[in-house]
């Protein structure tokens, strides 16, 4: 009897621990000049400190577009100028997701030239249709293609979902729009692929109920973000997670650490479904820092929330308010150990 069940006990195979994902973050040179610093510098200080595997810069409309008929990409060259140097000196070397398109990462989120005209919709359709427009995309596109730099594209940011402030009106971006852009980069760079992101419900049984029964929404208050449709946009669906701010549905009576464990079950339920249809799946914004004025979010939380994502079978980790770690030696200490704990094997 003994031996019988030392044979089985010995047969089970235990559950293994996915391969590492791509580890790194998000930076923007407009929050290294919001804050008065150099963007270059900001850049290299968080290339240095903390070997990231992929980085993702914007190619912000604003910027490389700043009258219709000139362009001006010297704000992503510079950029991509500091991770060559720091790939020549470094063997850990950085790759880049470039995102593309009138919405892009960091408020206002929608990046349009004031040439562009009312920044709400029809309006925006109208101007993204327009010859202007497509000639800052598929330059973009037809720029950076070649460089041995670039992993991957990623059209719009969270294009699907409504940004609210007071700077845009109604932002969505269409849904022709869209699927123009992703077959675009698809026609101008076929062997990348496109990620597409979305944020997702409180967590893994609210995003069943969106993906399978919609109909029943209404009890649980209504949608939250778009990730079905981000996950069929694109070849990699990107999803944006944060833990803590004064957004976040249930923040009065729950714990970071019970929110770390329903995103960590919310991004294995999108990863299965991501996976079988043959697409990747990405952590596209990774809590990294405080929300606004708001301290609740701690060192710790990062560095345990790290420790629940590693768990799942992601494939890209990007972290997201690198930039204010520049400031705080135990944010940039948090944030190193974040990222080693991601790429662990």
């Amino acid at each position: 009897m003994l031996m019988v069940v030392a044979l089985a006990l010995g047969s089970e195979i235990w559950p293994q621990k996915p391969a590492p994902p791509l580890a790194g973050f998000s930076f923007s040179p407009l929050a290294s000049e919001q804050a008065q610093r150099d963007p270059r510098s900001d850049l290299a200080e968080l290339l240095d400190a903390t070997h990231p595997d992929v980085v993702r810069l914007p190619v912000y409309w604003e910027l490389v577009q700043p009258t219709p008929d000139k362009l001006d990409f010297a704000s992503v060259d510079e950029l991509l100028d500091v991770i060559v140097e720091h790939n020549q000196a470094s063997p850990d070397q950085v790759r880049v997701v470039l995102t593309v398109g009138a919405r892009n990462f960091l408020f206002p989120e929608l990046h349009q030239p004031t040439w562009a005209g009312p920044r709400e919709q029809p309006n925006i359709g109208a101007v993204q249709s327009a010859t202007a427009y497509r000639t800052y995309f598929d330059a973009s596109i037809t720029r950076y293609r070649s460089s041995p730099l670039l992993y991957s594209w990623q059209v719009e940011n969270e294009p699907l979902d409504k940004v609210v402030n007071a700077y845009t009106g109604y932002d969505v971006i269409s849904d022709s729009q869209l699927a123009w852009e992703v077959a675009e980069v698809h026609r101008l760079d076929p062997d990348r692929r496109v990620v597409i992101t979305s944020f997702n419900a409180l967590n893994s049984t609210l995003d069943i109920v969106q993906a399978y029964t919609p109909q029943l929404l209404f009890l649980v208050g209504g949608p939250s973000g778009h990730p079905n449709e981000a996950l069929a946009a694109g070849d990699a669906f990107g999803l944006d997670i944060y833990l803590d701010g004064p957004y976040i549905p249930w923040r009065s009576f729950t714990t970071i650490a019970l929110r770390s464990q329903w995103k960590q079950q919310s991004m294995a339920f999108w990863a299965d479904r991501a996976h079988a249809e043959g697409k990747e799946m990405w952590l596209t914004e990774m809590q990294a820092q405080p929300w606004g004025t708001t301290h609740t979010f701690k060192p710790a939380d990062l560095i345990a929330s790290a420790r629940d994502y590693r768990q799942e079978p992601l494939d890209v980790v990007l972290l997201w308010g690198v930039e204010t770690w520049l400031a705080d030696p135990e944010w940039m200490a948090a944030g190193r150990q974040a990222i080693d704990i991601l790429r662990a094997r």
